[in-house]
Parts: C-alpha cells; sequence; structure tokens
C-alpha cells in the first residue's frame, strides 16, 4: 500500500546518501583524493616552464639570496615540511597510473627509480607526518636553527613521531624491502629505512619523460632536485664522481678541468676567421655582429663535439653571419652543477656569466648545446640575464629557408634523428633538426620508435655524464640499440652530450659485433655541412 511505498521509498533515499557519503569518505582517504585535487593542481602548475627551468631556491615565499640568506634558511629539502605547498599538493594529486613510470628512461633499464614510487612514497610519508604537520602550523614548522618543534612531537605520539623523525633520503641497503622499492608483497608501505632511496634519487637523468606524461601536472623534477640539493649542499652527501666535477667547475670553469686558454684551440683548426671579443679591444658586441657563438664547454674541449663547433661556424661563414665569440671569457653556465644540486655553485657561475654577458651588451646568442640553450635562455632570466637565445639547428634551418646555405652535394644514407630531451621535451624545438636533415640530397630519414615528445634519453642529463653507471642496463647502449634498429647507418644528433654517449653504445655494440662499423653518430650540422661542401 501506500505506506509500504513510502517506507521503501524512504530506505532507499537513506541508502543513496550512506553510498555517496560513504563514497566521500572513501575519496578522502584513498588515491581517488585525486578527484578533487588534480584540477587545483593543474591549475597551479608551471605549465608550459614545468619543463625547462628549475626553480630557484626558496625560504618560505621568498627565493633564498645566496649573498644574504636568511637566518633560517635551508637548503633544498631535507624533511617533509621542507617541500613548497605545491610539492605537497603534487604528492596528493598523484592517480597511480605510472605513465611517468612506463616512460622513464633509468626504469626502463633496471634502476630502482619510479617516478611513481617516488611520488607514492613522499605522499606516504606526508599523509603519516600530518598530525606534526598540523600541530605546527600555529606555532610554525620549526623552532629556532631548523631543529623539530618539540612541542609538537611530544603532542602526536611515538608511532608518529618516529615517522617524521625517519630520514627523508638515504641507502636501504640491508633493509627488508629494498628490493620492492619499500613495499611489501602486498602492497603495504614499509615503515622501515629512508623515506627514498638513494640509488633512485641519483638515478634520475631529469629527461622530462615524467612530467611530460603525468595527466595532472605533477613536477617531479623539480622535488627530485630539492632533495639533490639538501644531500649536496647540507648533507654533503652524494656519488664521489661528482666531487671532480664539482672541482672542475669552480676552479677551471668546465667539467672537465681543463684550461681557459685552450677554450680557443677550435679556431686553429678551420680555414677561415672566427672573430674574438676583446681581440680588438671592444667593450661591447660590435653593431655589425649578428650572434654571440657560445661554444660551450663541451664545445671547446671534447673532440666530437668540437666538430661540432667547426661545422656551425664554417656553415655561419659560408652563410654570411656574423658573429663572435668570448674565446676564454666564457665558462661553465653551471647546468651540470645544478642538476646535481649544488645550486651555491650554479649561483656563483650563472652570476658571472650574467655581469659578462649584461656588460659586452649582449643580445642574440647561438649555442650548440641544449643544456646551455636551456640554462642561458630560460634560467638566466632568474638572475636578470635576458637574452635571445637561439639553438644553432633553429639559425641553420632559418639559413636554409632564407636561401642563404644551400645543400647541394647527395648523402646516399639512411639517417635517424635522436631528439635530444633538452631541445625536445624541455624546450620543444623538434621541426627544425628534421627540416635540416630532410633538406639533404639523398637522404632516407627514418625515425625511431621512440622519437619527439616521447624520445628515450641517452642517459647523460641530470649531470649522470659525470656519475659511473652500475644498476642495470646502460642508458646509452639501450637507446644505441634502438637507432641502430632502424638500419640507419648515420645517427644524427643536436647534443654533444647525446653525441658522446650515443658514440659510447655504438662503439660498444660494434666491438661485441652488434653493429655495423660503418654506422656513425654526428651532430645535424657536421651532416649539413658534407652536404653543403661540393
Amino acid at each position: 500500500g501506500e505506506t509500504a511505498n513510502e517506507w521503501i521509498e524512504t530506505i532507499f533515499v537513506l541508502g543513496h546518501v550512506a553510498v555517496i557519503l560513504g563514497f566521500l569518505l572513501l575519496v578522502l582517504n584513498s588515491k581517488h583524493l585525486h578527484i578533487f585535487i588534480a584540477p587545483i593542481n593543474v591549475l597551479y602548475s608551471r605549465r608550459p616552464n614545468g619543463l625547462g627551468p628549475l626553480l630557484p631556491l626558496y625560504v618560505g615565499d621568498e627565493k633564498l639570496d645566496f649573498e644574504d640568506p636568511q637566518e633560517d634558511a635551508t637548503f633544498g629539502v631535507g624533511r617533509i615540511d621542507d617541500f613548497q605547498w605545491k610539492g605537497l599538493l603534487d604528492m596528493a594529486t598523484c592517480t597511480e597510473c605510472g605513465r611517468c613510470q612506463s616512460q622513464c628512461p633509468a626504469w626502463a633499464t633496471g634502476k630502482p627509480l619510479s617516478p611513481k614510487l617516488m611520488i607514492m612514497d613522499l605522499r606516504d610519508h606526508l599523509f603519516a607526518s600530518a598530525p606534526y604537520l598540523l600541530a605546527t602550523v600555529a606555532k610554525g614548522n620549526r623552532d629556532e636553527m631548523g631543529e623539530r618543534n618539540e612541542e609538537a612531537l611530544a603532542k602526536v605520539g611515538a608511532t608518529i613521531g618516529a615517522e617524521v623523525e625517519r630520514p627523508l633520503v638515504g641507502s636501504r641497503e640491508g633493509t627488508e624491502h629494498k628490493e620492492t622499492d619499500g613495499y611489501d608483497a602486498v602492497g603495504h608501505r614499509s615503515h622501515e629505512g629512508p623515506v627514498i632511496d638513494e640509488d633512485a634519487l641519483w638515478s634520475c637523468t631529469t629527461c622530462g619523460a615524467c612530467v611530460q606524461q603525468c595527466p595532472v601536472d605533477i613536477e617531479h623534477i623539480d622535488h627530485f632536485i630539492d632533495m639533490r640539493r639538501n644531500m649536496v649542499m647540507v648533507e654533503s652527501d652524494f656519488p664521489s664522481e661528482l666531487n671532480g666535477l664539482f672541482k672542475n667547475v669552480e676552479q677551471k670553469g668546465n667539467p672537465w678541468g681543463m684550461n681557459a686558454s685552450l677554450r680557443n684551440a677550435w679556431i686553429d683548426e678551420v680555414d677561415f676567421d672566427v672573430r674574438v671579443f676583446g681581440a680588438e679591444g671592444e667593450e661591447a658586441i660590435p653593431d655589425d655582429v649578428e650572434y654571440l657563438f657560445w661554444v660551450g664547454c663541451a664545445g671547446a674541449y671534447e673532440d666530437r663535439a668540437k666538430r661540432t663547433t667547426k661545422a656551425v661556424a664554417e656553415l655561419m661563414n659560408v652563410a654570411g653571419v656574423e658573429f663572435i665569440v668570448l674565446g676564454d671569457g666564457e665558462t661553465c653556465t653551471g647546468d651540470p652543477a645544478r642538476r646535481a644540486g649544488n645550486e651555491f655553485l650554479f649561483q656563483m657561475q650563472a652570476m658571472q656569466n650574467v655581469e659578462v654577458l649584461n656588460e659586452i651588451k649582449a643580445k642574440k646568442i647561438v649555442v650548440t648545446c641544449p643544456h646551455c640553450l636551456n640554462t642561458i635562455g630560460r634560467e638566466y632570466p632568474q638572475l636578470d640575464g635576458h637574452y635571445e637565445v637561439v639553438h644553432h639547428t633553429q639559425l641553420l634551418a632559418q639559413m636554409l629557408q632564407e636561401k642563404r646555405l644551400t645543400p647541394v652535394k647527395e648523402v646516399d644514407e639512411k639517417v635517424t634523428y635522436h631528439d635530444p630531451c633538452y631541445l625536445g621535451r624541455h624546450n620543444k624545438i623538434y621541426v627544425p633538426p628534421r627540416e635540416l636533415v630532410a633538406a639533404i640530397p639523398g637522404v632516407n630519414l627514418v625515425e625511431m620508435e621512440r622519437s619527439v615528445e616521447k624520445s628515450f634519453c641517452c642517459g647523460a642529463g641530470g649531470a649522470r655524464m659525470w656519475m659511473e653507471e652500475t644498476i642495470g642496463e646502460r642508458v646509452n647502449v639501450n637507446r644505441s640499440d634502438e637507432a641502430i634498429g632502424t638500419g640507419a647507418t648515420k645517427i644524427a644528433v643536436g647534443c654533444p652530450f647525446c653525441n658522446v654517449m650515443l658514440n659510447d653504445g655504438t662503439t660498444q655494440r660494434k666491438q661485441e659485433g652488434a653493429a655495423s662499423e660503418d654506422i656513425e653518430v654526428l651532430d645535424v650540422a657536421a651532416l649539413l655541412l658534407e652536404s653543403v661542401k661540393d
């Protein structure tokens, strides 16, 4: 009857309300929290700058002034409450989809780094430490000198206190869950040992594949570098190979430890005049100069990169581009130091370069190294260094369009092009290098399966160029195998580090008899020069 229908309706309405409320409780206590948080995270992401430039160090909401640091300044992230609010938001936003993990070159080659698990580890640690963080809100997260808030620790109890006291980064050697990145067989997080395995942290090449793939705009690299900064500048706990890098950059102005006087050595190997700033007593770049050619450390010292330097200089000479070089006035941009976590050394190098470039009134700069492109063009503005910086492939493609360069000699080769991470994903320069290759008569351009925005890293980024690779398969060999698999006889690159890594990878395969001796790795500019010089 009517009464029964009313009761049934009431029961179902209440049941419906209970289900909705239960779902809301489930969402707030599960990974599905991202349903509400993801739109906020996307709104406050650094897009389009989530890739490319790193953020400077912050103390609270203010940039850290290295010349006059705040008394309570912390260098990098050494514990969960050191993260900026955006970092905490990133952790809570993760959908656990695994896209970042599937694209990570470290994970693909057997390293312990999974961007997904790193964010999940930090998220779990954040949630477990939440009562402590909330208890410190009114007073501030720290007592004087950056110590723990003992009053808040006493309030939250021993279990939460133990979680708060866990080291953020350290070795998992000897721990029960080392091989499963801290998770047991049924997926429960172990609270044993550090939150993040140091081997995982130092495996990152900062290639940007994780950031590019993330559907909710988590900015993994920012947080990984912040943790490295703390390890380097506070804990002095980092791979021993980086000692040489830091010493060479600080004392010699380049990662190889070579003398500054040798920066001009490549000029003696070309048969045309190269203008060197200061040779005629200039105080500023002359008005007739179109570009300052920033040769870079690799371009000046590393033999394979010197070939690229000479090719670019010759092509600019043929095209009638007036350029000038700084010679021994150049010093390292600081990119490898910054990616390794030594922000102080980066600041030293960057401020020195910005002072020089501003003093000589540099405006337009051409580089052969994507890392220099990214640092000078997108990070020096943080230090009041504002310049128009182009990669050599962009300039040469422009010269082709203006008919100032004309490839004439046929190059009957199958060529594949490797997208450097800092040229492609980080700076979205995909077309100009391919235009240069395609413009060469006779060339058959074939693409690797992992190309353009899904290109696979060479393994040199994130200062990995100067670290030994002892875990898993070598990243450069993995990428070399893919290039060899295309059947190409020439592997074109647009980065001196990629040139070194892929040369080493193909050389190893040649020695093993797994690759043809005819395969050659060279920069796009060197390949173009072969055709321009009939």
